[in-house]
């Protein structure tokens, strides 16, 4: 039996990571965290994952140049922005970068039931 692909979590906050896995793995999904960019950099290549939920506002790297590093690798991965801080500076950027932002803390019930519809954001792909 081949395992569903993980949920990647990526945040600089210990207690976010912890309880975003609990609450996927309530529900089923395998999660793997990260506390930076950095480190989620480090997993690719490798197994695609069902996503990646990314934090915005993070120290060393922000959630959009974490996703333009990903472009640059050619991961072609649904990412899903997240921030605690919105504004409409980060909203436009990530609008243009075709990245979906929710705001913390989140709908988690509604982030499960999109991601169990088959619903994921849109992978990335090279610059166009």
């Amino acid at each position: 039996m081949v395992s569903a692909p993980p949920i990647y979590v990526v945040d600089d906050d210990p207690a976010v990571l912890h309880s975003t896995r609990f609450l996927f793995e309530s529900e089923g999904h395998r999660v793997e965290t990260f506390a930076s960019g950095f480190e989620l950099l480090s997993a690719f290549p490798g197994p695609c994952p069902l996503c990646v939920l990314l934090d915005h506002v993070m120290p060393g790297m922000d959630g959009l140049e974490v996703c333009q590093r990903l472009r640059d690798i050619d991961a072609r991965v649904p990412v899903i922005l997240i921030t605690g801080h919105p504004n409409p500076r980060i909203r436009t950027r990530a609008r243009e970068a075709g990245v979906p932002l929710i705001d913390k803390p989140l709908a988690f019930e509604a982030l499960v039931d999109y991601l169990a519809a088959g619903h994921t954001a849109p992978a990335f792909r090279g610059s166009t």
